[in-house]
């Protein structure tokens, strides 16, 4: 949506002491959290040994077709065996900004191959194993909450914003 004036607005949330920037960049350490909670749940399922799964006929074969054997929900979930996925993940924001009216800000969560060689077997699959997308199937799980709370936490600043013309 094309904001009328957007330089003036730009302007004036600049000389507004940075308190709008600021709320959004706490706004989305809150979505962060969010986001990195599910990812943790979704990569450090303990339910199973690799006995475990070897005992039940590696459900995780992509034999048994393209979601395995659905030992549970979600099926992207990944089993701790050593911790060096958990250990691999990292997370982040990216600070808010505005550029030419345009308000700029981020979070994300990922995990570091180099520290996890097995990553990309496990999110893309192999010849063998289906595919187990914890970052995107958690990001999918958290994207509603997160908009809401996006939402919840911004409309109130936004609408109670008392712009003055500073030309």
């Amino acid at each position: 949506m094309a904001v009328k004036n957007a330089d003036v607005v730009a302007r004036n949330i600049k000389s507004f002491g940075g308190g709008f920037t600021k709320h959004v960049n706490k706004t989305m350490d809150q979505v962060l959290r969010l986001i990195d909670g599910e990812v943790v749940r979704n990569i450090s399922s303990t339910d199973y040994s690799l006995e475990d799964l070897a005992a039940m006929g590696h459900p995780y074969a992509k034999r048994h077709g393209p979601q395995g054997i659905q030992i549970h929900d979600p099926y992207w979930q990944v089993h701790t065996q050593s911790g060096t996925l958990l250990n691999s993940k990292y997370k982040n924001t990216k600070k808010a900004s505005i550029t030419a009216g345009q308000l700029s800000a981020g979070a994300y969560v990922g995990v570091d191959e180099q520290t996890a060689p097995h990553v990309n077997a496990v999110i893309y699959g192999t010849s063998r194993m289906i595919p187990r997308n914890f970052l995107s199937g958690s990001l999918e799980r958290v994207k509603v909450p997160a908009y809401k709370h996006l939402k919840e936490n911004l409309r109130d600043m936004v609408m109670h914003f008392k712009p003055k013309d500073i030309r």
